[in-house]
């Protein structure tokens, strides 16, 4: 008796203090967290995206045929597949804190080393290693954030530090312009190496999630961290409906199965259409302009444009999903993206190019990616929430592994740039019908209620 009077003690210590952090102001503390996870993802983003921008000097330097060009391009992805389901293991198991810096780490000594590839086979090896790392960042540093900040902003600042990571695209795009002339595409590696090991000294310095400690039963370090973090205090927070040791505790089969696995499937197969569509034109969109007739600088000034448009997207769908909710933002920038991209494949004069692409990246594949991302780090409670969003995140590295290979393969064919359009376009508008049917409603809600109602 007296054993169970400590546990619900215990219990309600813990929903004390997550109700504390979720109903917090968002506090100075929280923003050197968030500009910490921003800037990681900015990183990790950069050594990513600026695949697109090297790919033409990689192909010339070792004379690739475009399905090795693919290769090439996917190998960082199949380093991904591996990562994302490993590394966010790691984190439910031994930490957030130490498995996104292992992530950081690796990916920016990495990123040096592929400076240094000598052949075909060496630079795929290289990419897919530094892949291990870029797979799992992204995961982990939304796992992380969401556990941190308030409720009222979580869609918000989601959103927010998603658009930093599109927007490194924009900065390999514009960097390309100025480094690759001077340096080859070797410089652009060296350029994304070393933020990367500067951030991963940072990161030395940030807390544990606290979400982590209390699950572990370390609540005195979690309530240490929560007093530092929140502008209320926990012992003055009332006990909240939904305690954080209400719900079952659940396994990793528990995600597919019973009410989880409807919208487990819903989460992976927007993965997979969402990332076939980004990654397909992040990897090929400067060599397609290339095809069309566009010099190598402004191809990459028309990368530029449309990259800070998506950037802008999914920026903007932090206020979007918040207002709309989760499910009807997320359906709306499939449909838009879907159809503008199909327009997109059907145009001819620049003018045309550009304004459909700019519609694409901003509704399709930005808009829809604040809103996924942050979906899928949400439903999933807190010991699986890692390796569940792992997981989801997964699936769209296997849509990056097998986009630009496709899409290698269509222009190998000496297939139109059409096609192309077409097929990522389709994928997109399949995107939008599952988002509409197969997905719950999480807007406004804290984390420990969404998992409540799932595992009900």
């Amino acid at each position: 008796m007296e054993g169970a009077r400590r546990g619900a003690a215990a219990d309600q210590r813990e929903a004390r203090l997550l109700a504390s952090l979720d109903q917090s102001a968002f506090t100075r503390k929280h923003s050197w967290l968030y500009a910490a996870i921003t800037l990681t993802h900015l990183t990790d983003g950069f050594d990513l995206l600026m695949i697109g921008v090297v790919l033409p000097g990689i192909i010339a330097a070792f004379k690739l045929t475009p399905p090795e060009a693919g290769f090439v391009a996917s190998s960082a992805f199949l380093g991904m597949a591996l990562g994302v389901v490993t590394i966010t293991y790691f984190a439910d198991k031994f930490g957030r804190k130490k498995a996104l810096l292992l992530c950081v780490t690796l990916y920016g000594v990495l990123s040096l080393l592929a400076a240094m590839a000598w052949s075909y086979q060496s630079i795929a090896i290289m990419r897919f290693l530094q892949g291990v790392g870029i797979g799992a960042e992204m995961p982990l540093a939304l796992t992380y954030l969401m556990e941190f900040v308030p409720v009222r902003r979580r869609g918000m600042l989601s959103a927010t530090t998603i658009s930093i990571w599109q927007l490194s695209g924009l900065f390999a795009a514009l960097a390309a312009i100025v480094i690759v002339p001077a340096f080859t595409w070797r410089g652009m590696f060296v350029l994304g190496a070393i933020p990367g090991l500067m951030i991963a000294v940072v990161l030395l310095f940030i807390p544990e999630s606290i979400r982590y400690l209390a699950q572990h039963g370390r609540i005195e370090e979690a309530e240490a961290i929560v007093r530092r973090f929140s502008s209320i205090d926990p012992d003055a927070v009332p006990l909240p409906a939904t305690a954080a040791g209400d719900h079952a505790r659940i396994r990793i089969v528990d995600i597919l199965r019973g009410r989880y696995l409807r919208f487990t499937l819903g989460a992976w197969i927007m993965s997979v259409a969402w990332s076939m569509a980004f990654f397909g034109m992040s990897v090929w969109l400067p060599s397609l302009l290339l095809r069309s007739g566009f010099t190598l600088v402004h191809s990459f000034a028309y990368t530029a444009a449309i990259t800070a448009a998506g950037a802008a997207g999914v920026f903007m769908s932090g206020i979007f999903m918040d207002w709309l909710g989760r499910r009807t933002a997320t359906a709306l920038g499939f449909f838009i993206g879907g159809f503008s991209m199909i327009a997109w494949g059907y145009s001819s004069t620049s003018t045309a190019i550009l304004i459909f692409g700019l519609l694409t990246a901003f509704a399709g594949t930005g808009g829809v990616a604040g809103c996924l991302f942050t979906y899928i780090c949400e439903i999933y409670p807190t010991e699986l929430r890692a390796t569940g969003s792992g997981l989801s995140i997964a699936w769209q590295r296997l849509g990056g592994i097998v986009a630009p290979i496709l899409l290698g393969l269509l222009i190998g064919a000496k297939g139109s740039a059409f096609s192309s359009f077409v097929l990522l376009g389709s994928l997109m508008l399949i995107g939008g019908v599952v988002a509409a049917v197969l997905t719950c409603e999480t807007r406004g809600r804290t984390l420990e209620q969404i998992t409540s109602d799932l595992t009900a």
